[in-house]
Order: C-alpha cells, then sequence, then structure tokens
C-alpha cells in the first residue's frame, strides 16, 4: 500500500473520514463533504478507491466515495464485467 504515503488525507484526523460515533445526518453529510473536498485533488484518489473496492471497507470516505456510493460503485462496475462476457461469448 505504498500509495498511502503520497495520499493527501496524511496527518488528517481519522474522524474526519469515518466519523464519531453517534453523529447525526446533518452532521455526517457536512462532515463527508469535507473529506470529499480533499480526497478531491489527492494524487492517489484512483488507487484508494479501488483498494476500498476490492476490500470488504464498508466505513468511511475511501477515494471520494461514502459506503454507499461505494456499493454502487462495485454493482455498477460488476455489471460492466458480465455485459463484458456476455460480449465475448456472442463473439
Amino acid at each position: 500500500m505504498d500509495w498511502q504515503d503520497e495520499a493527501t488525507c496524511q496527518g488528517e484526523d481519522l474522524v474526519l473520514f469515518f466519523g464519531p460515533d453517534g453523529e447525526r445526518q446533518a452532521e455526517r453529510d457536512i462532515r463527508e463533504e469535507i473529506a470529499k473536498e480533499v480526497c478531491s485533488w489527492c494524487p492517489v484518489r484512483a488507487a484508494c478507491l479501488n483498494y476500498a473496492l476490492t476490500r470488504p471497507e464498508k466505513d468511511g470516505i475511501w477515494g471520494g466515495l461514502n459506503e454507499n456510493e461505494r456499493a454502487q460503485e462495485r454493482r455498477r462496475r460488476q455489471r460492466r464485467v458480465s455485459y463484458a462476457k456476455a460480449l465475448e461469448m456472442a463473439s
């Protein structure tokens, strides 16, 4: 995981990316927006996201996506792989 050494989030409080216990939705929305802003200019954002998507990372902001967004991205990638396999078999 050498990419972590280059991450913009190095030195940031982990609570920014994972949230405190008992966090209310309005607070979570603001915190996630700030965390995603940090991710938006990170040079290793894609590597971070790929790491989280290939592991069971269920919590936090990884590569600029929260838990629900990563679940959607996993499904999108799986559909793309399934579609490519179907095309390959049809050829």
